[in-house]
């Protein structure tokens, strides 16, 4: 069973996961993830949403996506493909409704129809990655994702018209998937309002009314939330100090850090590290 955040030193993979590590992930490219096994509670950009067997879930390098509890049984085929492999299909995928039904509806709930021609284009990708040579198993990748996304795209135009006339007319929509995009960036370095919305050229007061509008919080709740979850993965996966964490997420003595995260999580940083 393969851990999520060390599949992205290639330029694709494909593999089995069971989430059983819990760890944070921010995918670089694109990480397709299909459940053939099992139920977990997950959340997306501190979203919580349930992956149960016969569900499709698709992660861009705009979501934070937390496993939070998974069932015992729980199994799913990924498929991962990098930046550099996606960036021909993120030009031609000119659907801004995809990509903000991608980003509220991650999840999709297959149906049986559905999950089959789902697994067959699953099939076509890991066939390509163990038998063809680089040139055509780029094209194939590419191929088969480009298709996945157009299907997606078609079936969530059926599916979800209200919120598509709403995403064409909504600027706050876009406004507020490149905040996302600026805080995964910077969200180690910068954690003051004001910073991203100079980045999206409006005052923070608009970067208030949108995240309200959105997501029903504040971008301060939204900062604070991606950071706390950030510090959760380096105690998860790295052994540095609270002194080396203050100075990585840019905090102005361990103290300050240590008064964030209890008050964020109720845990001490030692306690939290030291849970069983």
């Amino acid at each position: 069973m393969q851990n999520l955040a060390s599949i992205q030193k290639e330029n694709c993979r494909t593999g089995i996961t069971n989430l059983q590590d819990l760890s944070p992930f921010i995918p670089d490219g694109c990480t397709l993830l299909l459940c053939t096994e099992g139920k977990a509670v997950i959340s997306t950009n501190t979203r919580k949403r349930t992956f149960c067997k016969g569900d499709l879930l698709l992660l861009f390098s705009d979501i934070l996506f937390t496993p939070l509890k998974v069932s015992a049984t729980f199994s799913a085929e990924y498929i991962y493909l990098s930046q550099v492999l996606m960036e021909e299909i993120f030009y031609k995928m000119t659907s801004a409704e995809f990509w903000a039904c991608v980003y509220n509806y991650p999840v999709c709930h297959l149906l049986a129809e559905q999950y089959s021609i789902v697994q067959g284009l699953f099939m076509q990708m890991q066939w390509a990655l163990k038998n063809c040579n680089d040139t055509c198993q780029k094209t194939i990748l590419q191929n088969c994702a480009y298709n996945l996304f157009l299907g997606i795209d078609t079936e969530y135009k059926s599916a979800l018209p209200s919120l598509m006339q709403n995403i064409r007319k909504d600027r706050a929509w876009m406004l507020f998937g490149k905040f996302m995009s600026f805080l995964i960036k910077h969200g180690c370095e910068r954690r003051d309002v004001k910073f991203y919305a100079d980045r999206l050229c409006i005052t923070t007061d608009y970067l208030y009314k949108v995240c309200n509008k959105v997501e029903q919080r504040t971008p301060k709740e939204i900062i604070d939330t991606f950071i706390i979850t950030e510090i959760k993965r380096y105690l998860n996966n790295t052994n540095l100090s609270i002194a080396d964490l203050a100075v990585c997420f840019h905090f102005e003595d361990s103290s300050y850090l240590c008064r964030f995260f209890r008050r964020m999580t109720g845990y001490s940083i030692s306690g939290y590290r030291n849970r069983t």
